[in-house]
Order: C-alpha cells, then sequence, then structure tokens
C-alpha cells in the first residue's frame, strides 16, 4: 500500500520510476501461486485492488502486486519477450545459446483492452 500511495504521489524515494509507467498508475495482480497468467488482473486504484484480494478472494493466502508498466516496447504492436539460453560458471563466465526465440502476447497490446491475454507473453 505504502509503494501505491508513494508512486501515487509522482515519486519514489526508493527507486526511480519512469514518468511514463505512472501515468495511470495501473498495477497488475496475481496470486503467487499460479502461472501460465492465470488469475491476472489490472487495477488502477488501492479500492479495487483491496476488494479484489481481501473480499472477492479471501481463500488465496499469498498474491503477487506489482507496478505495471503502461508503455511497454512493443513489436508489431505485441508485447514481447525475448528467450535466450544460458550458462554461468562459478567464475561468472556466461555462455549465450545462439538460437533463442520471441514470445509475444496474443493480440495487439492497448491499455484500454479488457482482454488479459494482451498482457501475457507465454
Amino acid at each position: 500500500m505504502a509503494r501505491y500511495k508513494e508512486i501515487a504521489r509522482g515519486g519514489s524515494k526508493k527507486e526511480r520510476v519512469p514518468i511514463k509507467h505512472c501515468e495511470n498508475n495501473m498495477w497488475l495482480v496475481k496470486p503467487a501461486s499460479l502461472n501460465q497468467g492465470r488469475g491476472i488482473e489490472i487495477f488502477r486504484n488501492l479500492r479495487d485492488i483491496n476488494e479484489f484480494i481481501f473480499n472477492k478472494h479471501p481463500e488465496t493466502k499469498s498474491w503477487v502486486v506489482q507496478k505495471y508498466v503502461e508503455k511497454p516496447f512493443l513489436f508489431n504492436g505485441r508485447k514481447f519477450d525475448i528467450r535466450v539460453w544460458a550458462v554461468v560458471t562459478d567464475d561468472f563466465r556466461i555462455y549465450f545459446c545462439k538460437p533463442g526465440y520471441l514470445r509475444t502476447s496474443s493480440a495487439e497490446y492497448s491499455l484500454k483492452a479488457k482482454d488479459t491475454f494482451v498482457h501475457l507473453t507465454n
């Protein structure tokens, strides 16, 4: 709650959050025990986050609540991530496997989209 309020007031003393990611003060909320985008919700206000976590899903004990990147880099209008394999040795040498791949979301990115799949790249 403190981080939400700090960013809502226009900044953070702990880290520099680019202002372009704070215009709507959006937050991603998901159950800590799920993966593959299951249970993800996007919220713009603290009241809705608390209502969702404490009243609609009191049985879920652990949640991930993180600041949402509101203006991400896009590839052909979609969110993406880059997957590569690497090995780090005990003396910190790093070896990359040359072939990698790009994963994109299933829909074009828009902050107004109701479909949560615009936020997922798995």
